[in-house]
């Protein structure tokens, strides 16, 4: 049985296809407005990155669940192409901030747009009801995991 009571998913399985659908979203949005450098390994940048100060790459790699090593290379790939920058820690004069720049924050607010697109198309097929429902519930969700991720640096 699939969407009602007796289904026996794990929810993995049923956060996956939402979540791979969503990425596909911003990939060909990305693609289409002329941002194909941007592919789903930098998405994690865009969510986790402290849109007002920056975040330093250490952090990110543990949101994105990498290496640092690994997210310095998303990092400085993003940095070729012009959408975040490094810059000096003000409250550590050893570590560098990543930081969005003007380009990087347009992207952002086009990702935002596109995946504001994708809840209106699931609002639709669910209802405007079940899919604030979902995002609640999700958020709670976020909430209650929340004590386990790694905090701002």
């Amino acid at each position: 049985m699939t969407g009602q009571e007796g289904d026996h998913r794990l929810i993995g399985e049923l956060l996956r296809n939402p979540n791979a659908a969503r990425v596909r979203v911003i990939e060909r949005g990305f693609a289409e407005a002329g941002h194909p450098a941007i592919r789903q390994p930098h998405l994690p940048i865009l969510e986790y990155i402290d849109r007002e100060r920056g975040s330093r790459t250490s952090y990110l790699a543990k949101h994105a669940n990498i290496t640092a090593q690994a997210m310095g290379e998303l990092v400085s790939h993003l940095e070729e192409h012009g959408y975040v920058e490094r810059v000096p820690d003000p409250t550590d004069g050893r570590a560098r901030l990543v930081r969005l720049t003007t380009q990087g924050q347009d992207v952002y607010a086009l990702a935002a747009q596109l995946v504001t697109g994708l809840e209106a198309t699931w609002a639709a097929a669910l209802g405007e009801h079940k899919l604030r429902q979902l995002k609640r519930m999700l958020a709670e969700l976020w909430d209650a995991i929340a004590p386990d991720l790694p905090q701002q640096e």
